[in-house]
């Protein structure tokens, strides 16, 4: 990329992987690092579309959030780790259950746009509960999680 210049890819840093493998020239074996895309193309300017279709975060209490595009939907009424209003927290239990942002109006995730757009936020979850149910949020053969993964521990009314 030319000094100065921004990307809208939506990367994460599992991605180091693949794209370490990528600039070695090294295909990746099957089950390898099945959660992580090569970036190498954003690096050098070339990605002409997303590189990936989201991605997925896990907050220390355990709260999913998945992010596409300019979307953020986080599965949790607090901040799911130590900033406020902490997990459990009396501030917690007046807050809604589910937080949905967009990142391009409110990189500060002020503004909880989940009532104004509950279609985003329904299609996120339905892609987050694909992922876990495929084993892996990246294109290839499904597979089993090494773990129960429980999506909605924190959503009220699940």
């Amino acid at each position: 990329m030319k000094t100065g210049t921004t990307s809208d890819q939506v990367i994460c840093l599992s991605d180091l992987f693949a794209t370490c493998a990528d600039i070695l020239g090294k295909q990746l074996p099957p089950g390898v690092a099945e959660d992580s895309v090569s970036i190498l193309p954003a690096l050098l300017g070339r990605a002409k579309k997303p590189l990936r279709e989201a991605v997925v975060h896990h907050s220390i209490d355990g709260s999913f959030s998945i992010r596409q595009g300019k979307w953020k939907l986080e599965l949790c009424s607090g901040s799911g780790g130590w900033s406020d209003p902490k997990p459990g927290s009396a501030a917690t239990a007046k807050l809604p259950p589910v937080q949905l942002y967009d990142l391009s109006q409110d990189v500060g995730e002020k503004n909880n746009v989940q009532d104004q757009h509950p279609e985003v936020a329904t299609r996120l979850t339905a892609l987050l509960e694909r992922y876990v149910s495929d084993g892996l949020s990246t294109p290839g053969k499904a597979r089993s999680n090494t773990a129960p993964v429980e999506i909605h521990h924190h959503v009220r009314g699940r």
